[in-house]
């Protein structure tokens, strides 16, 4: 008895070693994951005069679905894009990359053409994705010299250009991609003027959650962006904006548990 006793008590030791030895090998590449993802985030921004720009993404869990992009264009025009993978982890992280390699493949080849574009990206990621995956997009691309937004808002939330007082959305322009194959979008324009703000984020931001369960919500998030442009003594800076937003979602959920995602991009004009 005493013999079999430490039989499984050898076996036990074994099975422990081999299953902790699995876990650190899955947690190490888990970290090899996130290191390449944040790799395929902007590493610097482009530098155009009159515009200021600052992104950040904090994903809920070691890797996300969340992605913002930004990146010239042949034309000296920009391009800005962020999207929101459904669901979480390594399955939203890998169509995240897939929609990242699939833009920048194609932006170059259909200049002016966002509507085409972002049909073509729709195609796509829907024949690299299962059909329970998809992704609300926002995409634009920004001429410096005539000072005109022209974007694709594929299913997202809507982001808002800030004026004064004024928060201007950008509403929805046609259905999610990845979803449905051969949809159609349809191309926006919007003037920008010198001093305006270009707010994008995913819901994470907006839907951030108390530990009682309630919702910052999309009015604080805007209030909060509002208070800090009207305060006449910051630098009014993307980067300092980012910040500020962040920091008030953070305050609201007081150390409450991150349910999602959280992405933010901001563009200034001056």
């Amino acid at each position: 008895s005493q013999t079999g006793l430490a039989l499984e008590n050898a076996e036990l030791l074994e099975n422990l070693t081999t299953e902790v030895a699995q876990r650190e090998r899955i947690s190490r590449e888990i970290e090899i994951a996130r290191e390449v993802q944040e790799r395929l985030f902007p590493q610097s921004y482009p530098h155009i005069p009159g515009l200021d720009l600052a992104g950040f993404c904090r994903p809920a869990q070691a890797v996300g679905g969340d992605y913002y992009d930004v990146f010239p264009l042949s034309d000296a025009r920009l391009a800005l894009a962020l999207g929101d993978i459904s669901g979480k982890g390594i399955s939203a992280a890998l169509l995240m990359a897939s929609l990242r390699a699939s833009l920048r493949s194609i932006a170059g080849l259909q200049l002016g053409d966002l509507a085409s574009l972002i049909g073509h990206v729709n195609n796509l990621v829907y024949e690299s994705s299962t059909t329970n995956r998809y992704a609300t997009f926002f995409y634009a691309e920004y001429d410096p010299f005539t000072r005109l937004l022209t974007y694709v808002n594929a299913g997202h939330n809507p982001p808002y250009v800030l004026r004064g007082t004024q928060a201007i959305p950008l509403e929805a322009t046609g259905t999610v991609i990845g979803l449905l194959p051969g949809a159609v979008y349809a191309q926006a324009t919007i003037p920008m003027h010198p001093g305006d703000v270009l707010l994008v984020f995913t819901d994470g931001i907006s839907e951030a959650m108390s530990n009682d369960d309630e919702e910052w919500g999309e009015d604080r998030m805007l209030a909060t962006a509002q208070q800090f442009l009207a305060n006449p003594d910051c630098t009014h800076t993307a980067q300092q904006l980012l910040t500020c937003i962040l920091g008030a979602a953070d305050k609201f959920t007081a150390g409450a548990p991150q349910h999602d995602d959280m992405t933010l991009l901001i563009c200034t004009i001056s």
